[in-house]
């Protein structure tokens, strides 16, 4: 931990640049533009039909993404997309894309389908708070000998939230609203599954079941534990075991402490962690604990400038009152 922390210190010590994007933007894959090695998000703004976004992952596109991170909290008021890349003549043709699933930073989701067209569409988003939205490539206009898809332009127009804008996004936390009725609201409060009904879900599914189930998880449980770490957020100490807790309470409060005395807490606390780059590998698993490798990269982004965070460690976790925590970790 320590050894990340100061890292951390060395990357927000330093100095703000501005950007003249309005968002910073992450690839699954990308097919480089003029022998560049980074994807350069201009390519999306440009206006310009021949460049723009070409995945290059293995298969037709499908599962790929791209990923758009804000500066502060927003609401996305509309987005325009210029499907597929036109890459002249004589040159490798760029399948468009059909089905895209668009994600944002509270885990809310949504599906449309994009028209076979190169002209701008205009597809509807719902208007949830959010720090970053995800493209995700769900299918693609397939063409015969054709095995990359692309979006050439994407146009993003957002607002930072306001404070009313906050207080709605609160009360609806509290309870879904149904609001197809008109004139009328009605909380609708999500069934939660008692521990006799998981543990009988639980043995009847086959090990393979078992493992997808406790990947998904972790999923969840590592964007929390990265996010809480990198923003110094008080729940960080408490995401480990009992008998491990204060050890890292010490730790975690002091570094808390100097970074107040150096009145610099606000930018941990502003940053944007994305955990989509890492990736976990089941060793061992019983219903009570697991022992994963965690390897790959964290970004971490902070006055539109992107950081990447290698990771390649060995974690303990086991399972509290119902709760994943963290028993121990050994980094490589």
């Amino acid at each position: 931990m320590l050894r990340k922390l100061v890292l951390l210190i060395c990357l927000l010590a330093i100095p703000s640049i501005v950007f003249a994007q309005p968002f910073h933007v992450r690839t699954s894959s990308f097919v480089p533009m003029d022998g560049e090695t980074v994807f350069d998000s201009k390519y999306l703004t440009d206006g310009n039909g021949t460049t723009g976004w070409i995945e290059n992952g293995e298969g037709s596109g499908t599962g790929e993404w791209i990923q758009f991170f804000f500066p502060a909290q927003v609401i996305v008021d509309s987005i325009h997309i210029v499907n597929g890349v036109d890459t002249g003549a004589g040159q490798g043709k760029v399948c468009r894309i059909k089905d895209v699933a668009i994600s944002f930073s509270g885990g809310q989701r949504q599906e449309f389908t994009l028209i076979d067209t190169g002209k701008k569409q205009n597809p509807r988003i719902r208007k949830f708070p959010t720090t970053s939205l995800g493209l995700n490539v769900l299918s693609i206009y397939k063409s015969e000998g054709v095995e990359q898809a692309g979006i050439s332009e994407v146009l993003i127009k957002y607002h930072r939230i306001t404070p009313d804008e906050v207080a709605a996004a609160a009360s609806a936390e509290k309870g879904k609203l149904d609001t197809s009725a008109v004139g009328e609201a009605v909380v609708v409060k999500p069934r939660k599954m008692s521990a006799e009904e998981k543990k009988v879900l639980y043995e009847k599914m086959s090990e393979l079941e078992k493992k997808q189930v406790v990947l998904d998880e972790m999923k969840v449980f590592f964007d929390k534990f990265y996010t809480n770490f990198v923003t110094i957020n008080e729940e960080y100490p408490r995401m480990f075991t009992q008998d491990q807790f204060l050890l890292e309470s010490a730790t975690f409060e002091s570094f808390r402490s100097m970074l107040e005395k150096r009145k610099v807490l606000d930018k941990y606390e502003s940053a944007v962690v994305s955990t989509s780059g890492l990736r976990f590998s089941i060793r061992t698993l019983t219903p009570t604990q697991v022992e994963l490798w965690v390897k790959g990269e964290y970004t971490v982004i902070f006055d539109m400038q992107s950081h990447q965070m290698t990771e390649n460690a060995l974690f303990h976790l086991k399972k509290e009152y119902g709760e994943w925590k963290v028993k121990n970790k050994t980094e490589f």
